[in-house]
């Protein structure tokens, strides 16, 4: 299997800045959302998206083994679903019984997005890396044949917990298909892709900064996220003004966006206020934004934001749908040859 985890040993001379970090993520392999009920969820992404098919499982003994919780041994039940999502691995996680993490955040939040997940090679090295930064494993344990996961507290840093992963060659157990195989989804708006992964944060420069000393991740375009560069902005539906910044990078074929609200009305501030820093939404790229939108709307989804960007002629949009019953945010976009602007560079 390629190594898509580094563990630094030297610098690489031909970069001009490198990044401090002890461990290095180079892809979003998965995002996971928590849920109150797994099976409702994944039929309305198949009915509405047409995400899917699913594999079920019972998150339980004995496909998980060695599960530790605040690092003491515990015990938990969950119904876990997956689903690939062009690059991206969508997992939705149901907590039924015992100590877990997605209870916590079910009690302090309600239901969103919860997680993003990396794949390394040495789970023993890479804890050990992490812990000694002062970033500990709140959750653990193992699954299938080889299958090993951690979930490391980064969130005063990075903002959201970050799960690293040794996959298993055998899951064990037989999952649930949904829907059974050969169905055709009735979903008019398709999504093939989850191209963007987004989080609201308080200080956009000091977070860029901590995903770069600690993931190694970066470098980062960072945009003032305002007029001229931004125009036809719009908040649930009325014409509005707002000032923003956001950074962006690449981890494989996936975005990872930081967006920082500094005034007027926006769906970052209402976040902030509402939730604190965290995961918000997912993007995925359509031609016509318009067209999908107005397609969302009708189905009885509000725009909560949207606008354009950059030069007319690239028709960039983006459009911020509240999706309840897919319990997060899903934004179609459209970034044509130019976004428009001149970033910011970090480093």
């Amino acid at each position: 299997m390629a190594r898509l985890i580094t563990i630094v040993e030297k610098e690489d001379i031909n970069m001009t800045q490198t990044s401090p970090a002890k461990v290095r993520v180079k892809s979003i392999d998965q995002v996971c959302l928590v849920v109150k009920d797994v099976q409702t969820t994944i039929e309305n992404y198949w009915r509405i998206f047409g995400i899917g098919p699913w594999d079920m499982y019972d998150w339980d003994t004995p496909i998980l083994y060695d599960y530790e919780y605040y690092g003491k041994p515990a015990w938990s039940r969950a119904k876990v679903a997956l689903t690939q999502v062009g690059a991206v691995q969508l997992e939705i996680v149901e907590h039924l019984d015992g100590d877990s993490i997605y209870n916590d955040f079910l009690k302090e939040y309600g239901e969103g997005l919860h997680h993003v997940k990396f794949l390394v090679d040495d789970v023993d090295e890479t804890v050990d890396l992490l812990a000694k930064q002062g970033f500990p494993c709140i959750q653990s344990g193992r699954y299938g044949d080889t299958g090993f996961y951690n979930y490391i507290d980064t969130t005063k840093s990075l903002h959201t917990i970050w799960e690293f992963v040794r996959e298993a060659s055998v899951m064990g157990g037989e999952p649930t298909r949904y829907p059974a195989t050969g169905q055709e989804s009735p979903a008019r708006v398709k999504v093939k892709s989850i191209d963007q992964v987004a989080i609201v944060v308080k200080d956009l420069e000091r977070t860029v900064e901590n995903y770069w000393k600690i993931l190694g991740i970066g470098p980062w375009d960072i945009y003032a996220w305002e007029a001229p560069l931004v125009y036809d902005f719009k908040y649930y539906g009325k014409p509005t003004w707002a000032r923003s910044k956001i950074a962006v990078t690449m981890l494989g074929s996936v975005m990872l966006e930081l967006c920082q609200p500094v005034e007027g009305d926006s769906v970052y501030r209402d976040f902030l206020r509402d939730h604190g820093e965290g995961l918000h939404h997912l993007n995925f790229l359509v031609d016509d934004v318009d067209e999908v939108s107005e397609i969302l709307v009708k189905q009885g989804f509000t725009s909560m934001q949207s606008g354009r960007h950059g030069p007319p002629e690239c028709n960039n949009a983006f459009n911020y749908i509240d999706m309840k019953p897919l319990c997060t945010i899903w934004e179609p976009v459209h970034i044509g040859e130019v976004i428009g602007g001149e970033p910011a560079r970090y480093p």
